[in-house]
């Protein structure tokens, strides 16, 4: 099982895109926060804890209002973290043990955060420069105030490359990504191939 991350901007998304085309099971903990934040048991305690009138638009919780209520606030950030990573590595474990696939590659943004890297065979980091980061998060319509704030949020991108069992330079287009992931699939399968051959002859040995 894979655990795949990076900084901001870094190209996680599609990543994981390029994955799933190669046949493995895909899983994002962003989307799977997304969800837990429209059921009423986490929904209503995060109003509560933010007020209506901060979060809410026309009823409905505004993650841009909700993202700049936590953002702002390394507390509050930690309180809803503590409240949504449960939840989140439960539907994750579900997810991987009703799949029929034999490999899985979940996103999480904050896996070294959350001290979720032992929890995986492999952990995946994307990486590229600074300045290429913040240009494609100013591409989709953040500000520098914004950027920075939510870099700060999370560990440098220096120490997740260094804490990950693979860096992933993604500083190129996707078919140069793209070739990158082809051959950690391919390394994937043959090192589940020759797992099966050495319990196949360690068996018969033991006959």
């Amino acid at each position: 099982m894979i655990g795949l991350t990076g900084p901001i901007a870094s190209g996680k998304s599609l990543a994981l895109a390029l994955f799933a085309g190669e046949g493995l099971l895909t899983v994002s903990a962003d989307a799977l926060a997304g969800q837990l934040l429209t059921e009423p048991a986490y929904f209503n305690r995060i109003v509560r804890k933010f007020s209506p009138d901060k979060i809410l638009t026309n009823g409905l919780l505004d993650k841009k209002k909700l993202a700049a209520e936590i953002f702002g606030s390394p507390a509050k950030r930690r309180w809803l973290e503590a409240l949504l990573h449960p939840g989140i590595l439960e539907r994750i474990h579900t997810l991987i043990i009703r799949s029929r696939k034999t490999a899985a590659v979940v996103e999480v943004p904050l896996l070294f955060e959350a001290g979720l890297g032992e929890s995986f065979t492999y952990t995946v980091c994307l990486s590229a420069p600074g300045s290429t980061l913040e240009a494609r998060a100013r591409s989709r319509g953040w500000s520098a105030g914004q950027y920075r704030e939510r870099v700060r949020a999370q560990l440098p991108a220096e120490e997740k490359s260094a804490r990950a069992d693979i860096v992933l330079d993604n500083s190129g287009g996707r078919r140069e990504l793209a070739e990158k992931i082809r051959f950690i699939c391919r390394f994937l399968k043959e090192t589940e191939k020759r797992k099966k051959n050495e319990s196949a002859t360690a068996g018969r040995a033991k006959i």
